[in-house]
């Protein structure tokens, strides 16, 4: 029967072999192509995947001849999906507070601590969903590209449902959540003041005081504390950040430290050290230590009176004030910084060599050869040897450490300069790594870093 397929009849298939159409003239004894003609023909021709037969009956009934018509059509593979996890919580780690028309920041707009009540969905898994197979019209297998799913979540208070996929809150507290390991930690709420009648709040967690914190109250949290209301002459450290939403007013006998930042609308008669940056609209009258950046924002931010130290650098619009207050603004490394690392090599050198030579003593004392100890005597020496090695071995460590820390503070001091877009009043002290520029006139919109060939202040006008 293919011998009655004339020489111009053919099979055209397309660039992607996802077509293909055939072309055929009236056979010469005038009868009609059946299906089966039709379909070997296309066959022979490498047609296998895609025939559509419904189309091969209409060119054999109604005699559809000197026309390219399409006969073969492939299927094109679905493509699956990966699996994942969707968030039923805000996963922003950054805060960011709301900027007023003039420049100053609300601290109040700072976002809350993720908290969750028990019972809350938290994440949502979506497993992988497979792919489907395609084919061409050459009869070839087009595969979908494979799909993975994710690995289930480490981490604890909460619970998983393996019908649903959800993760669901154990309790109430803080959401910590890395795409790894997911955690509902514990937090502290205090709904109203903290008073003298409560007095100390001490807590492995955050802590969360909805009112005003009031003089000779304590904080202390593992982790951050916020303060809905206004601070006193109260004592609050934490692990993380501190924000005080409407300011601190400490009467000389505040005191904050924390190992994260701090945020305060403003701060006066405080005493504040923080490894981190410090923020605020207005600093007054207070002894500010931060590991970072002290940053006084607002055309009206301002740093008068008391000391005010930042490794890195201090930026605010005004220092000090007409009345010549007196203001002590400072950056970089200072000396004694330097000494204590000379100091703590010293003391590396000379441990290092206390463990060798501790080392050697313990090699002759178990090779008997050398001694001839008795097994007791030799227990007693190596016990006696090994706690030496151990506790010099451990004074090593804390000194790396403390070398690692001051290596780091170096690295942030390299970039100490004071930026003060407005005005440095007289009477102020501007000191950069430990060179001092006592303000003997007025300094507007200027910048202050190091010079180090003259080891002065130099000073670089902003504007």
């Amino acid at each position: 029967m293919a011998g009655r397929f004339s020489e111009k009849c053919k099979v055209t298939v397309s660039e992607n072999s996802m077509s293909a159409t055939l072309f055929i003239e009236p056979p010469e004894n005038g009868i009609a192509y059946s299906v089966d003609e039709l379909t070997t023909f296309i066959k022979n021709k490498g047609i296998y995947g895609g025939v559509i037969y419904s189309e091969l009956e209409r060119m054999s009934q109604n005699n559809i001849y000197y026309k390219d018509h399409e006969i073969a059509k492939g299927t094109y593979p679905v493509e699956g999906s990966d699996g994942y996890y969707e968030l039923f919580f805000d996963n922003e780690k950054d805060r960011k507070p709301t900027i007023r028309s003039d420049g100053s920041v609300d601290y109040q707009s700072m976002s809350e601590i993720r908290c969750v009540n028990s019972g809350d969905k938290l994440i949502k898994y979506h497993a992988a969903v497979l792919g489907k197979s395609g084919v061409d019209v050459r009869g070839r297998t087009l595969r979908p590209k494979p799909c993975k799913d994710m690995p289930p979540l480490k981490g604890n208070g909460w619970e998983f449902d393996d019908e649903t996929g959800e993760y669901r809150a154990l309790n109430e507290g803080r959401i910590e959540y890395d795409g790894k390991t997911l955690k509902v930690l514990n937090i502290y709420e205090h709904k109203g003041d903290l008073d003298l009648v409560v007095g100390r709040i001490d807590f492995r967690g955050d802590v969360v005081i909805k009112g005003n914190v009031l003089s000779g109250t304590f904080i202390r949290a593992t982790k951050s504390i916020i303060v809905e209301g206004s601070v006193e002459a109260a004592t609050l450290i934490a692990g993380g950040d501190i924000i005080l939403k409407k300011g601190m007013q400490g009467g000389k006998k505040a005191r904050i430290s924390c190992g994260g930042d701090l945020y305060a609308n403003f701060i006066e008669f405080t005493k504040i050290d923080v490894k981190g940056k410090v923020e605020a609209n207005i600093i007054m009258n207070s002894q500010i230590s931060s590991g970072t950046d002290v940053i006084v924002s607002g055309r009206k931010g301002a740093i008068v009176g008391g000391e005010t130290y930042a490794v890195g650098s201090v930026s605010t619009m005004f220092v000090g004030n007409n009345a010549e207050l007196k203001t002590v603004v400072a950056v970089g490394v200072t000396k004694e910084l330097y000494d204590r690392v000379r100091v703590l090599n010293t003391k590396k050198t000379g441990l290092l060599g206390s463990i060798d030579k501790t080392n050697k003593e313990i090699m002759k004392v178990v090779d008997n050869r050398i001694y001839r100890y008795s097994k007791e005597v030799q227990a007693a020496k190596l016990s006696q040897l090994k706690r030496r090695l151990s506790k010099d071995e451990k004074l090593v460590a804390h000194i790396d450490a403390e070398i690692e820390k001051i290596n780091y503070t170096m690295a942030v001091g390299k970039r100490a300069k004071i930026s003060v877009g407005g005005t440095v009043y007289v009477g102020s002290e501007i000191i950069v790594n430990d060179s001092i520029l006592k303000a003997s006139s007025e300094y507007k919109h200027s910048e202050f870093t190091k010079d180090e060939l003259t080891d002065t202040v130099a000073i670089l006008p902003t504007s």
